[in-house]
Parts: structure tokens; C-alpha cells; sequence
């Protein structure tokens, strides 16, 4: 049985996250774990003189959600469980993700500090305890993945990218790659990877897109993701080689700070 893990932000109710997460779960059979850190920062904890207390209050309190998140479970028609945490948010998601298949995040506009590594969400993608998928809050698909659209360049980056989302791939009822490799493999200093006969290995059918110098930019390719009707895109993250600037740079940052699709991503 597969492993999710879902960031819970204890202000947010029904999020897009939350129906985009069970929907997910649902469809591929899914253990789903919702996980609450429950922390203050460092200015907070020096500023409160009884800053103890108030962590265990909200440790409490967190965890006495578990009843609320068993019937969401139910609801949903999914198997999960309800975690409470205290410490760094980053250091208790990355170590709780250590032991999961996906972990599951909203992309918002606090989120766009992911592109700088400042946010926890960008600190646990750092650490390559697994693959994190970001849905932008306010996303209304609700039925787990069924077109994927893949931001491919020929780098490595990208190919731990589309590895990670094998498990998404094979329910997935449309496959697009958005191929920018056509246009740069002249001038790559190593020969790019052929996804081509990796996607026919695992018996995935996809569709091919030549993306075009006017495609270089992280708006287009996301119009094109969604001109494919995609409910995921995929790609890599923060990649720095000359092969890869081209889709893992201003892209990924782009993507981040302007989402409007789910975004699986893995760092590199």
C-alpha cells in the first residue's frame, strides 16, 4: 500500500490541499497521514515568557484533531492516520517523510519562498526524503491524477522527476512530454537521456510536444500544460548544469511563485 503524507496547516479547514490529497489516496489505494508540526520560532520563544506552556497547549490540541481527521478518512472512503508533532516544522515533516512514497504540500504564495530554500517545504524537498507534490491553493480537481504533463530536457534532474511519479504514471489515463530536448541537445555537452525507450519499458503510452525557443520561459510551459488538460505537471528542481538551466531555473522558480497546476517535484 502506498504512503502519503499531507502537511497540515492547522488555519486552513477544506483546502484544495486536503481534497486534492483524499482524491489522490483514493484513487491509487493509498495510506493517507495527515502531519501537524506543531512549533513557534525562535523570536517567539524568547519573546514568551511562558512559551513551554503554550507549545504544550498547542501540542494538545493538535493532537486531539485525530478524531476530526479519522472521520475526513471516512468520508473520503480512505484508509489514514493522524500525526502530531513538536519541533521545527522542517525537521518533523523531512524526518516523517523519511518513511513515505509522496508528501503532499500547498503551493501559495508563502510557498513561493520554496524557490529560495527558505521555506520548510523547500528544506524538505532539500533533503530528498521524498517526493513532494505542491497543489496551488486554489485547484478544484478533486479525483487523483489522471493527465500528466512532463517538463522534459533530457537531464537528470528531470529523469528523477518522471522516475519519482512512475507510480502516478501508470493510472494515469494521458501522458504528454513537453520536449525541450530537440532544441538543445546540439549544444549539450553530454548526451541526453532517452525517456522515450524508459516510458516503453514500463508500458507508458505518451503523447510528444517539441517545445520551441518561444517555449523557453516558465509561463509558456505551463499554458502548454494546460492546453493538454493536465492535472499534474512534473519536473525537476534547482538543477544548475548547462543542459538543464533551461528548464530547471527560472521555470522552477517561476512554477513555485506562480503555479496554477499540481507540481510534483524532486530535488536534485
Amino acid at each position: 500500500m502506498p504512503e502519503y503524507l499531507v502537511d497540515i496547516d492547522p488555519e486552513r479547514g477544506d483546502t484544495a490541499l486536503l481534497r486534492f490529497a483524499f482524491g489522490l489516496a483514493r484513487q491509487h489505494g493509498a495510506h493517507l497521514t495527515g502531519l501537524q508540526a506543531v512549533t513557534l520560532s525562535p523570536t517567539a520563544m524568547l519573546a514568551m515568557p511562558d512559551a513551554m506552556l503554550v507549545l504544550e497547549e498547542q501540542e494538545q490540541a493538535a493532537r486531539g484533531r485525530h478524531d476530526w481527521w479519522r472521520q475526513l478518512c471516512r468520508g473520503h472512503g480512505v484508509e489514514g492516520s493522524w500525526e502530531a508533532h513538536r519541533g521545527l516544522h522542517e525537521s518533523v515533516l523531512s524526518r516523517r517523510a523519511s518513511l513515505v512514497d509522496l508528501v503532499l504540500g500547498q503551493l501559495s504564495r508563502e510557498t513561493a519562498r520554496l524557490a529560495s530554500g527558505l521555506h520548510p517545504l523547500g528544506r524538505v524537498l532539500s533533503t530528498d526524503a521524498a517526493p513532494m507534490l505542491l497543489v496551488p491553493e486554489h485547484w478544484a480537481g478533486t479525483k487523483g491524477v489522471h493527465k500528466v504533463a512532463l517538463a522534459w530536457n533530457g537531464s537528470a534532474e528531470a529523469a528523477r522527476a518522471i522516475r519519482a511519479a512512475t507510480p502516478l504514471l501508470l493510472r494515469a489515463d494521458d501522458i504528454v512530454v513537453l520536449d525541450g530536448v530537440s532544441r538543445i541537445q546540439a549544444n549539450a555537452r553530454r548526451m541526453p537521456l532517452a525517456v522515450d525507450a524508459w516510458l516503453q519499458r514500463h508500458a507508458l503510452r505518451a503523447r510528444w510536444e517539441i517545445l520551441d525557443e518561444a517555449d523557453d520561459n516558465g509561463p509558456s510551459i505551463q499554458a502548454r500544460a494546460h492546453e493538454c488538460g493536465a492535472d499534474l505537471l512534473v519536473m525537476g528542481a534547482w538543477g544548475h548544469s548547462r543542459m538543464s538551466e533551461w528548464l530547471l531555473g527560472g521555470v522552477t522558480r517561476h512554477m513555485f511563485q506562480h503555479g496554477e497546476l499540481p507540481l510534483l517535484v524532486v530535488e536534485a
